[in-house]
């Protein structure tokens, strides 16, 4: 796994996956969460400049036509307009960049869902529609009593939806998405004797990461990555070469292993490991 030493004035949290491994992530205070979301600010204002000189001049031709309620009907969609740019900011940014915003990705912070997972659409939109209550009655007022209260730091949003703010490390993800090498150079080095001293149970975990491991967040699915390699190198004293990537390796693992794993009744090809 990766050395990770936070500050003694940031809390980590322990996330154990139904693989029985465990996952530590440290959980990013009101400091870094306060200047991520004034950075995502200016940029809101920056964006909403240039849609505001676009659509001005579509406002006052509607106003002109409407005739005397046209200035209720302006006001009224503006405060829908704003409503929707302000939180569709968050919402699509958040889905979209995997858990962050410009603003998350200049601090090194990223929204995840509890146990280690990335977010659904449902969850940035849960969490990011009840910022208006955590605004109140000022300056995210409720917002910052929940961060300073809760046990993970987190605000009524992140409540109801499920989520965590965790400082992402950057990590190199190049090494686990080369492609396989072929069939039989990858036998070459997978001889049946050290497959066979790799227990069934460690087969079937690895079976299981490589199918659910779209849904993990990018630290996360590295850190298991690892640990299973280990898992493997230790009981049979294979390890990847240099130019393979890892969770090629464990796909070669997974593929050439007899009897068949039983981690899932789908063949290896329904279960989209990378292609060889």
């Amino acid at each position: 796994m990766n050395d990770h030493r936070p500050v003694l004035s940031q809390r980590v949290i322990s996330i154990r996956t139904p693989e029985n491994i465990e996952l530590s992530f440290a959980l990013a205070g009101p400091g870094s969460r306060a200047g991520a979301y004034f950075v995502d600010v200016l940029v809101m204002l920056v964006i909403g400049q240039v849609l505001i000189n676009l659509i001005a001049f579509a406002l006052a031709a509607l106003a002109e036509a409407v005739g005397g309620n046209g200035e209720l009907w302006v006001m009224g969609i503006s405060a829908l307009g704003s409503f929707a740019f302000y939180n569709g900011y968050f919402i699509l940014l958040e889905w979209l960049m995997n858990g962050q915003t410009p603003g998350k990705r200049l601090l090194h912070i990223r929204v995840i869902k509890q146990g280690g997972y990335s977010l659904r659409f449902f969850d940035t939109l849960l969490r990011n529609l009840l910022r208006v209550v955590d605004f109140l009655p000022l300056f995210y007022g409720v917002g910052l009593t929940s961060l300073l209260l809760t046990r993970d730091s987190q605000r009524l949003g992140d409540l109801v939806a499920g989520t965590l703010v965790v400082y992402q490390e950057p990590v190199e993800t190049g090494d686990l998405l080369p492609d396989l090498p072929a069939a039989d150079e990858a036998g070459a080095d997978l001889p049946p004797e050290k497959l066979a001293a790799i227990p069934e149970e460690v087969v079937s975990l690895t079976g299981q990461y490589l199918v659910a491991r779209g849904e993990m967040a990018p630290r996360a699915r590295q850190e298991l990555a690892a640990e299973l390699a280990q898992l493997i190198r230790t009981s049979s004293g294979l390890a990847p070469k240099k130019s393979q990537g890892m969770e090629n390796f464990l796909a070669a693992i997974v593929r050439r292993a007899e009897p068949a794993p039983p981690w899932s009744s789908r063949t290896v090809e329904e279960a989209e490991l990378p292609a060889s």
